[in-house]
């Protein structure tokens, strides 16, 4: 539990640094809407069930691949930032 609330804290700086929360929450609320619009679509066309299904699983697979990249990116940055500040401070030793 103490992994996800760093988690927690380390995606609310990243989005703060980097987004800010209204593009954060625009973003989200994109991609939830476009989760379900196979839904939507369907009380206006006829859709076989697995157009939809297939819509539904591929778009939360995206999701769940590309949204580490962020918090990946914000971790190498930092990471990197903490090796060059320890490198300095070797090299002055």
């Amino acid at each position: 539990m103490r992994d996800f609330v760093e988690y927690l804290r380390a995606y609310r700086a990243y989005v703060s640094a980097n987004l800010g929360w209204s593009k954060a929450l625009t973003v989200a609320l994109a991609w939830l809407a476009a989760m379900f619009a196979p839904l939507a679509a369907k009380m206006l066309v006829e859709l076989p069930n697995w157009v939809a299904i297939t819509w539904m699983i591929g778009w939360a697979l995206l999701g769940y691949i590309f949204a580490p990249y962020g918090m990946w990116k914000h971790h190498r940055t930092q990471t990197a930032s903490l090796s060059k500040a320890g490198s300095s401070k070797s090299s002055r030793q």
